[in-house]
């Protein structure tokens, strides 16, 4: 990885916005479902525009997902092909894909320890105990898919530096392209079939972050092959193109009262539109100025942004905790506002945003008594 001087700001700023996404998005995501679904109670977030606002809502999982795998590509790809090129070793590269992994696997390790032991002494957690499993395989499926995807960079990186330019890139083209061809047939049959298929759309889904990983790395070819000014440009017009079609297509289908394809199209292995946003988003990012004009912002920036495993794993562990809390908040104030559905709306994208902050903050605080633990 790069080293912390050299970060683009922009970058890690954009792993801090994907990161409310996520907050934001698992807030309201069983009210979107409850929306979908007809649920009564839930109809005032069901009229227009409210309900394309909560299909925007919802492409952010997805999207913000695919943004921190594309981030990786866009540097670890570049990187693993560079160090090809300079005649590094499968040890050396094993070397630092396992200090890679290191950074992945160890705070994810200490935060499953932490949540079991206050499960088992302080406070049941539920799901999380010694002879339950998913809350640490399935329930962080992101994570281990990440680490997964990030032991084949040297691969990837190997393919890059052996193959043309253009030959990598097609490869990386028809990958993509089968992927969400067969994410489609795979949705598809799943509905018809009463959701038989699920099970392989999940397998799918892992699939599509593989992608974005190659994604990220055909997008540092496109930044590093241009001039600065015209890959300003391109990232800008990218950006509201992609941004202007998500807000159009929400809204339509918001105007018509179509929840059913609302709820398609964000769905994680077939939703093109977040898998655009991400590309854009990164690629807006990775064009704009690589530092910043204020030191301390940008020191804040990259410190919380390298919480953002962190806050996943937080997140996710605890979910059986603060997700009823969020659930029942939105639902009251539903039933005891006069106007409720943009209050809702307000109201759970702050505490969405104050909830993240705070995880973000436990984890660099983590990081930080372990750096000074390993220089004494």
């Amino acid at each position: 990885m790069q080293p912390k001087a050299e970060r683009n700001i922009s970058i890690e700023a954009l792993r801090l916005v994907a990161v409310a996404g996520i907050a934001i998005f698992h807030t309201f995501q069983w009210a979107f479902q409850a929306v979908c679904a007809g649920m009564p109670e839930y109809a005032p977030l069901a009229a227009f525009p409210y309900s394309g606002v909560l299909g925007f809502i919802n492409l952010l999982g997805c999207w913000a997902n695919e943004v921190f795998f594309m981030i990786s590509g866009y540097f670890l790809i570049t990187s693993a092909a560079r160090a090809w090129n300079d005649g590094a070793t499968w040890a050396s590269q094993m070397q630092r894909t396992v200090q890679r992994l290191g950074k992945v696997v160890l705070p994810t390790a200490f935060y499953c320890l932490v949540a079991l032991a206050w499960s088992i002494v302080v406070s049941p957690i539920p799901d999380v105990s010694l002879t339950t499993h998913y809350w640490y395989t399935l329930g962080l499926e992101f994570i281990w898919v990440y680490a997964a995807t990030v032991c084949l960079a040297p691969l990837f990186g190997l393919a890059k530096n052996r193959l043309s330019k253009t030959s990598y890139t097609a490869a990386v083209i028809v990958v993509g392209i089968l992927a969400f061809v067969v994410n489609g047939y795979l949705a598809a049959m799943s509905s018809a079939n009463g959701g038989e298929f699920s099970g392989l759309q999940k397998i799918m889904s892992a699939a599509t972050y593989v992608v974005a990983f190659l994604a990220g790395g055909l997008l540092r070819d496109v930044t590093d092959g241009m001039d600065s000014g015209r890959a300003r440009s391109l990232g800008m017009q990218s950006l509201v193109a992609v941004l202007a079609i998500a807000i159009i297509l929400e809204g339509a289908l918001s105007f018509t009262g179509n929840l059913a394809a609302m709820a398609a199209l964000s769905y994680k292995s077939t939703s093109l539109i977040s898998f655009s946003l991400a590309a854009a988003f990164l690629l807006f990012a990775a064009t704009r100025h690589s530092a910043s004009s204020n030191p301390r912002v940008a020191g804040v920036i990259v410190t919380l942004s390298a919480a953002t495993l962190g806050f996943y794993v937080m997140q996710s562990l605890t979910s059986s905790l603060w997700r009823p809390v969020f659930n029942t908040m939105l639902a009251n104030i539903l039933a005891a506002q006069s106007n409720p559905a943009p209050i809702c709306i307000a109201a759970g994208t702050a505490i969405s945003i104050v909830f993240a902050l705070v995880l973000l903050v436990v984890d660099a605080a983590r990081s930080r008594l372990v750096r000074s633990l390993k220089q004494q």
